[in-house]
């Protein structure tokens, strides 16, 4: 084990060795022991293909007979058991030997393409709106259907106002991409977006509704023109007094429509966390 990038861990420095530095590569650890005929045979084919990535990926070797914590945090139930660690997780994993061929296609799918690396330096640049898109486009013309990139950009056209593109893009995405919940939380603002653009404007509503605020399809048509335009708080009040003055407009959609909102703003976020406490405070 000469090589810098293969080494051995412990319960000691397994938090440093595999955990902290799989947030930087790709982390295999090659859970085995010294009795084990198998684990003979599938470490230096190991070490050979680790040493032939030049560093993209580590290897860091367990001994289960030193370290039974650790095989029994992980589950290891037989050996050589080899899991592969990204950003502090397990990302992948196989037991027992397998030919060269299909460790290093165990290997490939763990070590990030340019196109990666392009989608992650676009998510970083989103505060910079153009940059991150040129980005995106990077990336996409050398992996057309990556997800990253493609999530990426469509959220980035939502920021740039550039709704048609955003909803020519969204309707080509691939169908398992459309089902993911990020891209589910940027159709809705994609909807709300193009309501927007379809319905009277902001200012022409919040006059009329004004003016009539029983009028409960102008109320719930100015708080989705609210939520269009990111004014989520007020959004929010304008649906919560919907719920308050009859649930079952809309087919509940006062209350639907306020949970999409929380998934929009996040969850877990103090304004979700406020107005779903309201919200159950009427409701129950």
């Amino acid at each position: 084990m000469g090589s810098g990038w293969v080494g051995e861990a412990n319960q000691a420095d397994f938090e440093e060795k595999v955990i902290a530095a799989s947030k930087a590569h790709p982390v295999l650890v090659d859970f085995w022991a010294p009795w084990c005929g198998p684990c003979r045979t599938l470490g230096p084919i190991l070490e050979k293909i680790v040493d032939s990535y030049q560093g993209k990926v580590r290897l860091m070797k367990v001994n289960t007979d030193e370290n039974p914590s650790l095989a029994a945090l992980y589950r290891i139930q037989g050996i050589p058991a080899v899991k592969a660690f990204i950003d502090g997780r397990i990302a992948d994993e196989f037991v027992g030997v397998l030919p060269e061929r299909q460790i290093r296609e165990f290997v490939d799918v763990l070590i990030p393409t340019e196109a990666d690396g392009l989608a992650q330096k676009g998510k970083e640049q989103e505060e910079n709106p153009l940059a991150a898109l040129a980005l995106y486009e990077e990336a996409l013309k050398k992996e057309p259907q990556h997800a990253a990139a493609l999530t990426g950009k469509l959220r980035v056209l939502l920021a740039l106002d550039r709704i048609e593109e955003a909803r020519s893009l969204f309707n080509h995405l691939p169908a398992a991409l459309q089902l993911h919940p990020e891209t589910r939380r940027l159709q809705t603002r994609l909807d709300l977006a193009l309501s927007r653009k379809t319905g009277p404007s902001l200012q022409e509503l919040t006059v009329r509704a004004k003016k009539e605020p029983e009028n409960l399809p102008l109320q719930f048509d100015l708080a989705t023109a609210l939520a269009a335009e990111g004014k989520y708080p007020e959004a929010l009040e304008g649906y919560l007094n919907i719920v308050r003055k009859n649930r079952a407009f809309k087919d509940d959609g006062a209350r639907k429509a306020m949970l999409q909102l929380f998934e929009i703003i996040g969850p877990r976020s103090p304004l979700a966390e406020s107005y779903r406490e309201k919200l159950a405070s009427i409701l129950f």
